[in-house]
């Protein structure tokens, strides 16, 4: 028995390293739209973290427009 316990994963361990992977990959993925936003001049709304990121991006430069921006001013933000 004894054995048969040794040679089990520790699933707890597997169970917080992925929650940790998934954490990592929403901060990343936050921080990507912070800075996209910013570089835009744009704030960020709910849901928009649900979004992928070509209907984020499209989005965005909608907001962007609205907001008075001219296509220069927004390629030169998101080539950045």
């Amino acid at each position: 028995m004894a054995q048969e316990n040794a040679s089990m994963p520790n699933f707890s361990a597997l169970a917080d390293v992925h929650s940790t992977l998934s954490n990592m990959g929403k901060m990343r993925k936050k921080k990507q739209m912070n800075d996209m936003a910013s570089k835009l001049g744009v704030d960020i709304q709910a849901g928009d973290d649900d979004l992928s990121p070509q209907e984020l991006t499209s989005s965005m430069i909608e907001r962007a427009k609205a907001a008075g921006k001219s296509e220069a001013e927004i390629n030169a933000a998101l080539s950045e």
